[in-house]
């Protein structure tokens, strides 16, 4: 009689310190007890397996080469001399838990993990991309929600029931030596290999998974539990309490009992684009104490996010921290990983809530000066403290401004009383006195002006209409921000407030469609810049849309619309980006990856259809194309096809 049961995830996603550790007996998530415990230490340059069970195995206990790893040591696994095979034991009833921390040079390129062999064939192997069951002839790939990330943490059970027991082992990284198989042997790091001669429970399963993802920077946000639980199986991240917050998940403790110690660490989804260090005064983190940090998992492209504040990103991040006056963190951001053109004589902004609500009123949040946008250095905030309010959590984003701006928020007009919007504004950075200026958009007709000392003011009266806001200080600088008061009453349309693209097939909104009979206006904006002014458009990009409408009775309204997409536009293998967009010159950069060579067509379209450019590019796979549309300001089309698909972007010239 035969049997398999196999389970398998891949779980998609430091340092040393003086402080130490209780005497007691320490396995990771304190789950007892693995056959395998295998880590990589190192002393300076001099990198070593490191076996901590009494098990025997073919582990080499010669000098490797390495690398850090989320602040910790791996290993530079070399198929041609490594070798890495694990005994399973003679047994008819073969159960196993295996996880295995690695991280790939090519995640793209399907590659060796392990080899479960027989001594005459190989029963199952497992790939980067898949699980394959050599005696069923099955495989299962991984979910596909699950992204080619190069770091991972690989997570395999099997439950095997055979007729005659036979000699089993686990073979790391190498081809099987039984079968020809496609995929290539495994190029990359490895740094922790668990292996249990028993089938763990879900609660032990997550502690050893929890104790991987803080100590490795490795989210476990496609987990089927998708909380962090400590060695004790008490929650110490709760994903319902991080709704819309449960990307790059990343954590920095103490926990004893799983000998984890982890002060400094950086999500290896974007390794190094944001690392944060837990500091203690008094050189003492309490045990099972944590921090942790996750995002939004939207982009890094600096441009408009909402009337009133200043340009930035989309991304935003939620910190669980709570501040006993001891501990500390210290805060860094590379601004490499930021895109878009940036204004000259800016600076990089941060911006914290620290209700963390993530409403950012003016009385819970604040803005911070870090470095001027020409610096490659890395933007730092050491002892900052966070948890002003008490509130144990803050959320924050990255805002990009000259020395001084002003945000500015808007209280909606009774239509047809003049006068019954209010404008409120603060001003940050800058010197006094203010002259605040207020003009009618596009005019020099001033509506109102005035001088002031303080930074803030409440309630300037205004009609519906848009705006220019204009403030000068007094060393001469100048901040001006465009704002639409909108009525409170008018007409709204019958559209809603999200939709999504699917498989790459474009919207059509009509805001005309069931509205009352008379004459409209309309206005159609994309991330703030104006587009059409039809009541009809076809959308093919994700991003927020806003609808202004005037009815015959000079009624203004407007309505946000958040489009987004399924991501099926081109083949998962392939990523294609396109910025700055808008571009102020018509300056635009393509960064194009594919999984193998291929020839690619770059055409650039006017809205009527006209061809304006094409370019033919031969044999590419990773590249960076630059080019300009030399046109008038608009909108225009610039497709990009190749045997992997279209993508079609549009992109606004100013």
């Amino acid at each position: 009689m035969y049997r398999k049961i196999f389970l398998a995830s891949v779980f998609i996603t430091l340092s040393a310190s003086n402080l130490v550790f209780s005497q007691q007996k320490v396995w990771p998530g304190a789950v007892e007890e693995p056959s395998f415990w295998i880590k990589t230490r190192n002393t300076a340059e001099a990198y070593y397996w490191e076996s901590l069970t009494n098990k025997e195995g073919k582990i080499s206990a010669k000098k490797q080469t390495g690398a850090a790893f989320n602040f910790n040591p791996s290993i530079v696994f070399d198929t041609a001399q490594d070798s890495l095979i694990l005994p399973l034991g003679i047994e008819s009833k073969r159960r196993q838990t295996l996880f295995m921390v690695y991280k790939v040079k090519d995640s793209l390129k399907e590659q060796f993990l392990w080899t479960i062999n027989d001594p005459q064939k190989t029963l199952s192997v497992a790939t980067n991309k898949r699980l394959v069951d050599l005696k069923k002839y099955s495989y299962q790939s991984y979910q596909e929600k699950i992204k080619p990330h190069k770091a991972n943490i690989h997570f395999f059970q099997q439950n095997v029931t055979d007729s005659v027991a036979k000699l089993s082992s686990l073979t790391i990284g190498q081809k099987s030596k039984f079968e020809k198989l496609p995929p290539e042997e495994f190029k990359g790091n490895i740094s922790e290999i668990l292996v249990y001669n028993r089938v763990l429970s879900g609660k032990e399963t997550q502690k050893v998974a929890s104790y991987l993802g803080i100590k490795y920077g490795i989210s476990l946000s496609q987990f089927e539990n998708r909380n962090y639980v400590n060695s004790q199986g008490q929650t110490i991240w709760d994903i319902d309490k991080h709704k819309g917050f449960d990307a790059s998940i990343t954590g920095v403790g103490r926990d004893d009992a799983s000998g984890l110690l982890q002060l400094k660490s950086s999500n290896m989804i974007e390794e190094g684009l944001l690392t944060i260090e837990l500091k203690s005064k008094s050189n003492t983190i309490p045990n099972n104490y944590f921090a942790f940090w996750s995002d939004n998992g939207k982009n890094l492209l600096v441009k408009k996010q909402e009337q009133g504040e200043p340009i930035g990103i989309a991304r935003q991040w939620q910190l669980d921290f709570s501040n006993s006056g001891d501990l500390s963190l210290n805060w860094s951001l590379n601004p490499n990983f930021i895109k878009g053109t940036l204004p000259k004589d800016t600076y990089y902004w941060l911006l914290v809530d620290y209700s963390g609500k993530g409403t950012y009123d003016e009385k819970d949040s604040e803005y911070v000066r870090l470095a001027s946008t020409s610096t490659q250095e890395k933007l730092t905030l050491n002892d900052f403290n966070w948890d002003k309010q008490k509130s144990g959590k803050a959320k924050f984003t990255l805002k990009v401004a000259p020395e001084m701006f002003s945000r500015v928020w808007i209280t909606e007009a009774t239509c047809g009383v003049s006068g019954s919007g209010q404008l409120n504004y603060s001003i940050e950075g800058g010197e006094a006195p203010f002259t605040v200026t207020v003009k009618k958009e596009g005019s020099d007709v001033v509506v109102k002006q005035w001088n002031q000392a303080a930074k803030s003011t409440t309630g300037v009266q205004l009609s519906s209409g848009t705006y220019d806001y204009i403030v000068r200080d007094g060393k001469g600088n100048l901040y001006s921000e465009t704002v639409f008061v909108a009525d409170k009453q008018g007409t709204v349309p019958n559209l809603k407030s999200d939709y999504l693209l699917t498989s790459g097939n474009p919207l059509v909104f009509d805001a005309s469609a069931g509205l009352p009979a008379g004459n409209y206006e309309y206005e159609w904006f994309y991330e703030g810049d104006f587009i059409e002014n039809n009541p009809k458009i076809m959308i093919d990009q994700p991003g927020t849309y806003e609808l202004r409408l005037v009815n015959d009775k000079g009624c203004k309204t407007s309505t946000k619309i958040a489009v987004t997409t399924d991501g099926k536009e081109i083949t998962d293998s392939s990523v294609i980006i396109l910025y700055p967009n808008p571009t102020t010159d018509g300056h635009f950069s393509l960064a194009m990856q594919y999984p193998h060579k291929t020839d690619a067509n770059i055409s650039i379209y006017s809205l009527t259809g006209s061809l304006l450019k094409q370019k033919y590019l031969s044999q590419i796979e990773t590249y960076l194309y630059d080019d300009t549309i030399n046109s008038s300001s608009g909108m225009y089309l610039v497709s990009v096809s190749s045997e992997f698909g279209t993508k079609t972007f549009k992109v606004i010239v100013k």
